[in-house]
């Protein structure tokens, strides 16, 4: 047992114990993958090991922090204590620990310098040694890395050898695990000799293992060698089979691979503060040797220098202090830093979840909203389902409104909102609005009213897309609220000075208002003011959204209701007026051709997308080709000329934006616009950089498709 003193000037005792603990701890961490606190422990391990002067836990604790670097692929410094765990072995004549140094250089050398006459050597010499000392568990090792060696140097024949040999020692080892990493050796080595059949049949055994305890690394080498099999082989599906698994494995480890980068960040900071700590030390003890000295000449000389010696303490001791201080500052800027890069991640998980669970919510909701959109379109449709259809659309937009909500909040607070201005008339804006709440009002025997006055500039610059979203979302909450009353949207000005406008928006309604308790809460995420006011609830975001846009837009929104009376919204907007000799160019944007043949390419994988794209197409008048890939669109431009391609991005083999690329290669012309399911903000720059023209949202309508196809063909 040994005494060391803390900083504190405290003596504890280590004991022997104590080390043994810590190294063994220090292996557990290890394979557990916490790389930091397994070098953590191994460190303190080296520590008390130097202390206690004990040669068996010095070499035990640098082979384990060996082992950690070499994980994090610091293979100098892995070579560095590998060296020194087996010069501490060999002094203590400890076998077991020399073979597994030895080994260790073998892995770190073929690394560092690609050699593998220096790795074998190693191997050669720990194999050899193990077998003089008659240790078979610990020949396993080097006679795995041989056998591994020479495989991956297409040495088959060397190969051979050691593997059947690792064959009948992987029991000693590690039973199962062992095992199935000489069968995945032996099935390469039958692959690479000719030997196919042979060869899966050991690959599937392996997977079948490795499948039922998880063994990510050893399925995705394994998925990876079979695919390089079947290509080999010509069966191509097979090999498709066995790439897309090994893709999929691959991911799942990639995470894996993840934490493992977020550890060596950890520990590379680590490792510089022991190494500062260690300095400190040093330069401690050498100003208290420094100070003991000078007290012996202060003694000798003279009282006045014992002063200055006082003064000298006071001052070292408010250095210490503020050090200290320093130093427990630093570690909490740099866990607020780990805390935020880590809530930045959780922001950056979030968005990608809800973009992700869009695009699959979306395309069968092509299909349903499609389909009814089709149905409805049937005049041999009887009344009665009429209402039903009526009642299923109604439901899918319901529901891609919820979706577009979300998105919507999503993409507010992950701050990837933009304002982009254009040219508008504000008046035809309010009157497609209304227009298009036509059915609900009459539905709820609403009356629809627009109050703009005369004085309004005719073109005025605003991001029409935003406004648009603020004021659905306000004339929507006052038709939900409102049954056998009025809606008014009014437009007035506040004020304008020179080409400068300020335009108040109000809603009114008379409907049911909003009661005084619940006023402070209608902004916020998913508040609902209660089943006895609104018999359909809904999601509680659209006016957090408006609140969102209008502070997006330098404004605000201000409510003024009485339950009973009704309610109304109001916001105001700085706006820039636009010279109206520009309504030029904003009128031929909506011209569209008429009484013209145009044969349309449609590339879509998804069968219901098909029918709905392509009785859309019928009812708009166009005549279209539909392929099931990239693949086979870029062929069929090849063979034949199209007015326009309807591209989907998300397609099997060869997906729409590489095609593309590659469609662009020999035909610069043609309009391609993009399919998605995404959000277009998400894709749009992409979509444009690579050669596309136009992007469009699914689920699709007939009116939007038109117009799309129209702008896109007047070009």
């Amino acid at each position: 047992m040994s005494l060391n003193t803390h900083k504190n000037g405290q003596p504890t005792q280590i004991a022997n114990d104590s080390v043994d603990v810590l190294i063994k701890k220090s292996i557990d961490l290890f394979y557990g993958y916490k790389i930091k606190e397994s070098l953590d422990a191994a460190i303190k391990a080296v520590d008390y090991a130097h202390q206690l002067d004990n040669i068996n836990f010095k070499y035990r604790a640098h082979y384990v922090i060996a082992s950690n670097f070499e994980v994090i692929e610091d293979y100098k410094n892995a070579k560095n204590h590998y060296q020194q765990a087996l010069k501490l072995a060999e002094e203590n004549k400890d076998s077991i620990f020399i073979i597994r140094s030895l080994n260790g250089l073998g892995n770190v050398h073929i690394e560092l310098d690609n050699d593998i006459n220096n790795s074998v050597s190693y191997y050669n010499k720990a194999l050899a040694l193990a077998k003089v000392a008659k240790i078979r568990k610990e020949q396993f090792g080097p006679v795995l890395n041989l056998g591994w060696t020479y495989i991956d140097h297409d040495k088959y024949t060397m190969a051979l050898p050691y593997l059947l040999e690792a064959m009948d020692l992987a029991d000693d080892w590690g039973g199962i695990y062992a095992t199935n990493n000489v069968k995945y050796l032996l099935g390469r080595y039958y692959s690479g000799t000719g030997n196919h059949k042979k060869a899966n049949k050991l690959f599937n055994e392996v997977i079948r293992v490795a499948e039922e305890k998880q063994a990510l690394s050893i399925l995705t080498d394994t998925y990876q060698a079979k695919s390089n099999l079947f290509e080999k082989i010509d069966e191509t599906d097979s090999a498709l089979h066995s790439i897309k698994k090994y893709l999929f494995y691959k991911n799942k480890l990639f995470d894996e691979e993840k934490l493992k980068q977020v550890e060596i960040a950890k520990v590379n900071f680590s490792i510089d503060e022991y190494q500062r700590e260690l300095k400190s030390i040093q330069k401690e003890k050498q100003y208290l040797a420094k100070i003991a000295r000078n007290n012996i000449a202060i003694t000798i000389t003279s009282i006045s220098l014992i002063l200055l010696l006082v003064v000298l303490f006071f001052f070292y001791r408010g250095y210490r202090s503020k050090q200290k201080l320093n130093k427990a500052l630093k570690e909490k800027n740099e866990e607020l830093l780990e805390a935020k890069t880590e809530a930045e991640k959780l922001t950056s998980m979030k968005s990608q979840f809800i973009s992700t669970v869009s695009h699959e919510l979306r395309t069968p909701l092509y299909g349903v909203v499609g389909i009814t959109t089709l149905l409805m379109e049937d005049n041999d449709i009887t009344t009665r389902h009429k209402k039903l259809l009526n009642s299923l659309k109604f439901s899918g937009d319901y529901l891609l409104d919820l979706i577009n909500k979300v998105l919507k909040i999503s993409k507010i607070e992950a701050e990837n909102e933009k304002l982009t201005k254009t040219p508008t008339n504000l008046l035809q804006l309010s009157q497609n609005l209304l227009h298009s709440f036509d059915y609900q009002a009459k539905n709820k025997n609403n009356e629809l009213i627009l109050d703009v006055q005369n004085e309004l500039p005719e073109i005025l610059l605003v991001d029409s897309l935003k406004l648009s979203e603020v004021l659905i979302n306000l004339i929507g909450n006052s038709s939900k609220f409102t049954e056998n009353g009025k809606i008014w949207l009014r437009i007035k000005i506040n004020s304008i000075e020179d080409d400068e406008i300020q335009v108040r928006f109000e809603v009114e309604d008379n409907g049911l208002g909003i009661p005084e308790d619940k006023k402070e809460f209608v902004f916020e995420k998913f508040s609902q003011i209660g089943r006895e006011f609104n018999k359909l609830e809904g999601t509680g975001l659209g006016l957090s959204i408006v609140k969102n846009l209008l502070e997006m837009m330098d404004s605000e929104i201000y409510l003024d209701s009485k339950e009973g009376r009704g309610t109304k919204f109001y916001f105001d907007l700085k706006l820039e007026i636009i010279d109206e000799k520009n309504d030029h160019e904003l009128k031929l944007n909506g011209q569209r051709e008429t009484n013209v043949y145009r044969k349309i390419l449609v590339a879509e994988d998804n069968k219901i997308n098909q029918i709905v794209t392509k009785n859309l197409l019928d009812l708009i008048g166009y005549d279209c080709i539909i392929v099931e890939n990239g693949f086979n669109a870029l062929q069929m431009v090849k063979k034949e000329s199209f007015d326009l391609i309807l591209m989907d991005l998300n397609m099997p083999y060869l997906n729409g934006a590489e095609a593309t690329k590659r469609i662009r290669k020999f035909d610069k012309t043609t309009p391609i616009v993009a399919l998605t399911a995404s959000e277009l903000s998400e894709v749009q720059e992409e979509c444009m950089a690579i050669g596309m023209n136009d992007v469009i949202n699914k689920p699709l309508n007939k009116n939007d498709l038109r117009d799309i196809i129209s702008k896109n063909l007047s070009k």
